[in-house]
């Protein structure tokens, strides 16, 4: 998501920054256009003034209004900027940036309430969509990063790890139909190993790759039968033994 005031912050630190690292289930993202907006630089519209002062709203370029505190001719402190849409950011200012916590509307309804840095959602913050779904967690420069809680209108949910936006690293997944996959994701997808419980109540544990079963696994059925081998592409294949409830076995090849 683009950045929305593009305006300079400060050489000194505005807040503290965070330095750490950070398909057939219905896996999905949270996802609206243009969180932020551009904006001008306010000295072209202020003049300097000695201490952080408050004003009465100011037009700046593009019909942009600004309401708040200023020090000097740039936004510090608490302040609010209307667009001419209708998107709205409620929050702290640092050296004519949103830093610090704030809340923005978008024209659309979806809200954002959170920590800011240099116009950024950055830090712990909750999103919650026009449809109903929702982003509790940690963002790392616009984009969800970190531990996090993501639920969808269907009352799916994913508890876990994100990167750049996805789904990455550990994680618990609940679809709306029952069934449910915890483990390991690589971009949204399930890979690495993971187990998941299907709606109709088999339990395969074992390799992922692309969000399929792949590589060695063990599936179990309600009914007492078990398949222990290799799995590629969702489907059992090479080196498998299969059992039945009655005592039976297939040890062998499956293509």
């Amino acid at each position: 998501m683009a950045a929305w005031v593009g305006v300079r912050c400060a050489s000194t630190p505005c807040c503290e920054e965070d330095k750490s690292e950070d398909s057939k289930t219905g896996l999905g993202t949270v996802k609206s256009n243009g969180m932020f907006f551009q904006l001008p630089d306010a000295s072209k519209v202020m003049y300097a003034t000695k201490g952080v002062h408050a004003r009465d709203a100011v037009e700046l370029e593009n019909h942009v209004v600004y309401t708040g505190q200023w020090l000097g001719n740039r936004r510090q402190g608490k302040g609010s900027l209307i667009r001419p849409d209708g998107g709205r950011y409620d929050g702290q200012f640092v050296d004519d940036r949103a830093c610090g916590t704030g809340r923005f509307v978008h024209a659309n309804f979806d809200v954002y309430e959170g920590q800011w840095l240099n116009d950024k959602a950055h830090g712990s913050g909750k999103f919650l969509h026009s449809d109903g779904s929702s982003y509790d967690g940690q963002w790392k420069e616009d984009m969800k990063s970190g531990e996090g809680f993501e639920t969808w209108s269907d009352g799916s949910t994913f508890k876990g790890e994100y990167r750049d936006g996805k789904k990455h690293g550990n994680g618990v997944f609940q679809s709306a139909d029952s069934s449910s996959f915890s483990g390991q994701f690589v971009n949204d997808n399930m890979d690495g190993e993971g187990k998941y419980t299907f709606a109709d109540g088999r339990v395969y544990v074992g390799g992922w790759q692309d969000s399929q079963m792949n590589g060695f696994g063990r599936m179990r059925w309600p009914d007492g039968r078990w398949y222990e081998g290799g799995y590629v592409g969702d489907r059992k294949s090479g080196e498998g033994t299969f059992r039945w409830p009655d005592g039976r076995s297939y040890s062998g090849q499956w293509m």
